[in-house]
């Protein structure tokens, strides 16, 4: 029950900024959320461009009532089959960032070790053309507590506080009579 809660507000939370295909029939995926940002600098007018720079991110959100080996393998291949497709390098491209966010009930030890071993980098054209870079971060939706990836070690203290606040709300709804 809490982990819908949590999805569902960190749905409403992401809706801000990304761009959100909800994924009802493709268990474990609930959502795909996808960023697109492109900054440029020009002289006097649009068509005589000085720089340009396009950032995005897919961020994929699962959520699993127990998490293991297995299923962390298959959220892994999952994020990298679907999501390096979608990475179109050219020249004005800086970054990719695949995301994964899997809310969780109970997880192996294990899996969360592997989970932290995980790693993903893609340079193209000696980063002439931009990166991409696979991320991915686990919430224990009972304690708040945050697993993530080398990559996503960025993701805690913004992230982590979204989720604890999240959490203690939907702990707040839940006691109130």
């Amino acid at each position: 029950m809490l982990r819908n809660q949590l999805e569902a507000y960190l749905l409403k939370a992401f809706s801000v900024h990304y761009d959100i295909e909800t994924r009802e029939s493709e268990y474990p995926l609930r959502a795909l959320c996808a960023f697109h940002s492109r900054d440029s600098q020009y002289v006097l007018v649009h068509s005589v461009e000085l720089w340009a720079a396009e950032h995005h991110e897919y961020l994929y959100l699962y959520s699993v009532e127990h998490l293991d080996l297995k299923t962390l393998e298959q959220i892994w291949q999952q994020l990298l089959s679907d999501g390096a497709p979608r990475v179109k390098p050219h020249a004005q491209h800086m970054y990719t960032y695949l995301t994964a966010i899997v809310l969780y009930d109970s997880a192996d030890a294990e899996a969360l070790s592997a989970l932290k071993k995980l790693k993903q980098r893609r340079e193209f054209k000696l980063s002439l053309h931009g990166w991409m870079e696979s991320r991915i971060a686990a919430v224990d939706v009972s304690t708040a507590a945050l697993t993530t990836n080398r990559a996503a070690k960025v993701l805690t203290r913004d992230f982590g506080g979204l989720v604890r606040r999240a959490i203690s709300q939907c702990k707040e709804r839940e006691n109130k009579p």
